[in-house]
């Protein structure tokens, strides 16, 4: 027997067996988590581990495999199964232990290691997301984070209950969204706390990040959460799916990956930024095709602010067979605007960081206009990618 299998065997067992253990105080009360958490911030603080940097990776994968190989429907009693990022078995995807998290660099200050992100999918959710949009596919999946300042690892999420407040503020599906995110995350923590059941956890409804009074998110408008472009053909051709999944393939090319990046195939870009795709496929959703992108150096740049903000990473672009034009001539890619990330995620975490002496003044300068370069390298880089896919497109909008 295969050692893959053999863990697949062993991990179901585990979860039959514990199936009826309740690490989570607030499990089968979703009602009381949620009256737990009185504000909206953007991230949530799951659970505490005492351990080291090098614990990240067993307890990042002890998440993940749990979340793979568990049927959530059966043995916890949710509406729909989860699976991660990459790992998709409607798109026969396969799961790759190590390659299906993404490895972002967090800078401490005084060094720099690899954290994890884990990208949980849920198929159901997804498709009510975007089902007034497709442009929304640029916010998803939902993130999860594994770090560590060498006395504990600490697993944050990305608070589902901001993630629409902020990104689908203009939904007109946003009341059901609002609940849905609320079922969101108790399910993710649910299962946080059933994967890591070996594990010596303390639990935490810390939340994190900047808070936002309804008045604030209220006046949130759409036009400054994505860029939104439409092409067409130059030749007056229709295009397919097979064309969408092409030019997302393209675009991760472009960016390139941990041996080339995108300096080489895109000269232009911000000297030393190294952007790379942080996987080799796109992530499928509903015949969007999300391309997800980070820089290292910039991903150290927001890291060294705290590593609470690791799930505003990496950069989404999203590219889709546009359904507002019935005939299939358009195809749409959405940006996540990374200047509403920086205003809203990262609201004030600059002005922090120097206040708690994780960076200078000097190196406060630094950070004054990251978000436009960011934005800048993105349509540089895209631009180039639709040049070279071969589908002869002009922009229309």
């Amino acid at each position: 027997m295969s050692k893959k299998w053999f863990n697949i065997l062993v991990l179901s067992a585990v979860a039959f067996i514990l199936n009826g253990c309740d690490l989570n105080p607030f499990h089968d009360d979703e009602d009381k988590y949620n009256e737990s958490l009185s504000e909206i911030r953007p991230y949530q603080r799951v659970a505490i581990i005492s351990g080291t940097k090098e614990d990240i990776k067993r307890i990042s994968l002890a998440i993940s495999d749990y979340i793979v190989y568990t049927n959530e429907e059966k043995e916890l009693n949710f509406p729909s199964n989860w699976t991660i990022a990459g790992a998709n078995p409607q798109e026969n995807e396969t799961y790759d232990r190590d390659y299906d998290l993404i490895h972002m660099p967090v800078d401490t200050g005084n060094g720099v290691y690899k954290s994890r992100i884990v990208e949980l999918c849920n198929a159901n959710y997804a498709k009510e997301a975007v089902a007034s949009s497709q442009h929304y596919g640029s916010a998803l999946p939902f993130e999860v984070s594994v770090h560590s300042d060498g006395k504990n690892v600490y697993v944050d999420m990305l608070d589902s209950k901001a993630l629409f407040s902020l990104f689908f503020s203009n939904s007109k599906d946003k009341d059901s969204l609002k609940s849905m995110a609320k079922t969101i995350n108790f399910e993710i923590r649910t299962m946080i706390f059933k994967a890591l059941v070996e594990e010596s956890v303390t639990e935490s409804t810390k939340q994190l990040g900047p808070k936002f009074t309804q008045g604030e998110l209220n006046r949130i408008q759409e036009r400054n959460v994505y860029k939104i472009g439409k092409y067409q053909s130059t030749i007056d051709n229709n295009f397919t799916n097979q064309d969408v999944k092409q030019l997302a393939e393209t675009i991760i090319s472009t960016f390139g990956n941990s041996r080339s990046t995108a300096d080489i195939n895109v000269p232009s870009v911000s000297s030393g930024s190294s952007w790379r795709s942080a996987r080799d496929n796109p992530i499928v959703l509903k015949n969007i095709y999300i391309i997800e992108a980070y820089s290292e150096t910039y991903a150290k740049m927001v890291t060294k602010l705290g590593a609470e903000y690791l799930t505003a990473l990496p950069c989404e672009v999203s590219v889709y067979l546009d359904d507002e034009d019935s005939t299939g001539g358009t195809i749409g890619i959405s940006i996540l605007n990374p200047n509403f990330v920086f205003d809203t995620m990262l609201k004030d975490a600059v002005e922090n960081a120097v206040n708690t002496k994780k960076i200078t003044k000097e190196e406060e300068k630094e950070y004054d206009n990251l978000a436009s370069i960011v934005l800048s390298d993105l349509y540089k880089i895209v631009n180039t990618a639709i040049v070279d896919s071969g589908l002869s497109l002009k922009k229309v909008n």
